[in-house]
C-alpha cells in the first residue's frame, strides 16, 4: 500500500509491559511491526483501543501455547493478559488482511478469535514458535511460516481506493469528498466499506485522526492540543478531547500525564 503510513498503536502493552517490551519495525509484506513481551506484575486487563488493524497474537506457554486473531475495535475495549507468560505479536498496517486468514476484518471487529479456527498454518507455527529462544528467532520463524506464503489481500477495488484517500488524507475526508475523488456514490461506498470492515467510513476516519494524535502524544513533541486539533481537522481543541476520551478511556492530558509515570520516553 503506496500511500501515507500511519502507525497503528496499542500503548497499554508497552506501557503495562514497557520493562521486556520489544518491537521491531518494518513496514513491508503488510506487517506495520512485531512485538513480545511478558507482564511483570499481577496479571491485568490491558486496554485495547481502536486501530484500524489486525493483530495476531501468541501466548507463549510451555503447556498451551496459544494464538488468537484480534480485530479492529469500535471504542475502547480490553483484554486479559497472564502474569510471566510470554507474549510474541504481529501487527498488520491499516486496512491490510493477509490471506491465510479465511475471513474478512468485519467478521473480527470487536472480537478475538483463535487462530486454529481460521488458518491451517496455526499449529505449524505454534510448533515452530516454541522453539524459538529470542525475539528475532520468532520473527524469523513467523516470516518462514506465513510471510513468505501469503499474498496480501487489501480487499476488494473499491474499499482499497477508499483507504488509500483516507490514509492519504490522514482521515480527514467526509464521505462526500470520496464520493467525488472516487467515482462512487455515497451510498455505494458506505455499502462497500461496511461489508468489508465492519466500519462505516465516518467511523474508521475518526480512529485514523485519533491515532495519529495518540502517535503525537508518545512522541512528547510538546505540540499544543489547539495546534493538533486544527492539524488533524478537529472542530476546536475541546471536540479532540471528547473523541480521544472516547477511544483512550482518558483525556490527552491524563493521557501524557500516564506517559511520565511509566517512563515511556525512557
Amino acid at each position: 500500500m503506496n500511500t501515507h503510513l500511519i502507525r497503528p498503536i496499542q500503548p497499554y502493552f508497552m506501557l503495562y509491559a514497557q520493562n521486556s517490551y520489544q518491537k521491531k519495525q518494518i513496514n513491508r509484506d503488510g506487517i506495520s511491526h512485531f512485538y513480545c513481551f511478558t507482564l511483570d506484575q499481577a496479571a491485568m486487563a490491558v486496554n485495547v483501543v481502536p486501530d484500524g488493524s489486525i493483530d495476531i497474537i501468541i501466548k507463549l506457554h510451555d503447556d498451551k501455547p496459544e494464538a488468537w486473531v484480534c480485530g479492529s475495535s469500535r471504542i475502547l475495549g480490553s483484554t486479559f493478559i497472564e502474569k510471566e507468560c510470554s507474549y510474541f505479536g504481529v501487527r498488520y498496517q491499516i486496512g491490510m488482511m493477509p490471506d491465510f486468514l479465511s475471513i474478512k476484518p468485519k467478521d473480527i471487529v470487536d472480537q478475538t478469535v483463535p487462530l486454529q479456527s481460521i488458518s491451517p498454518l496455526a499449529a505449524q507455527l505454534l510448533a515452530r514458535l516454541a522453539e524459538c529462544h529470542t525475539f528475532e528467532q520468532q520473527i524469523t520463524a513467523f516470516q518462514q511460516v506465513c510471510v513468505h506464503r501469503q499474498r496480501l489481500v487489501e480487499s476488494s477495488d473499491l474499499s482499497q481506493t477508499l483507504i488509500k484517500l483516507m490514509l492519504q488524507h490522514r482521515g480527514n475526508i467526509s464521505v462526500a469528498e470520496l464520493s467525488q475523488q472516487s467515482g462512487y456514490s455515497v451510498r455505494t461506498i458506505s455499502s462497500s466499506f461496511n461489508n468489508y470492515y465492519g466500519l462505516s467510513p465516518k467511523a474508521f476516519n475518526l480512529i485514523l485522526r485519533y491515532q495519529q494524535v495518540l502517535d503525537q502524544l508518545m512522541q512528547s513533541n510538546g505540540e499544543r492540543l489547539i495546534d493538533l486539533a486544527t492539524d488533524m481537522g478537529y472542530s476546536d481543541q475541546s471536540h479532540l478531547c471528547r473523541q480521544f476520551k472516547r477511544y483512550n478511556g482518558q483525556g490527552p492530558k491524563e493521557f501524557q500525564n500516564i506517559l511520565k509515570q511509566y517512563s515511556y520516553k525512557a
